[in-house]
């Protein structure tokens, strides 16, 4: 009866994925936009389908949402939504992990040359 409601969890964490990366700089604009436009649908009393039909209406929204955020996160970089699926789960990514203790002040050191150009 209540494997009807497996995907709950799964619509929750790409509901937090999309969120993070809404939120990251990184991510392309017209990826933003995407997600922009699937908002102002969701919120926007013009709908294909009214809201006030009983069932239709509302699964219209939620085939909107499902499409919006699915097309969201096809328009990001690959190694982008990789890096905050690790991050959700857990995992350390390289950016994130912790400094090695033993001559970190000598791998930051860089010695070079250099010369003004006029």
């Amino acid at each position: 009866m209540f494997d009807r409601f497996k995907i709950l969890p799964q619509m929750w964490r790409t509901g937090r994925l999309a969120l993070r990366l809404l939120r990251d700089s990184r991510v392309p604009m017209a990826a933003k936009f995407i997600f922009g436009a699937t908002v102002l649908y969701l919120v926007s009393p013009l709908d294909v389908v009214p809201d006030w039909l009983p069932v239709i209406g509302q699964a219209d929204d939620l085939m909107v949402l499902l499409a919006g955020l699915n097309l969201f996160l096809r328009s990001c970089p690959r190694w982008l939504v990789s890096e905050h699926e690790d991050a959700l789960d857990g995992r350390p990514t390289p950016e994130f992990s912790a400094p090695r203790r033993e001559g970190r002040d000598q791998d930051r050191t860089i010695d070079g040359q250099y010369r003004r150009v006029v």
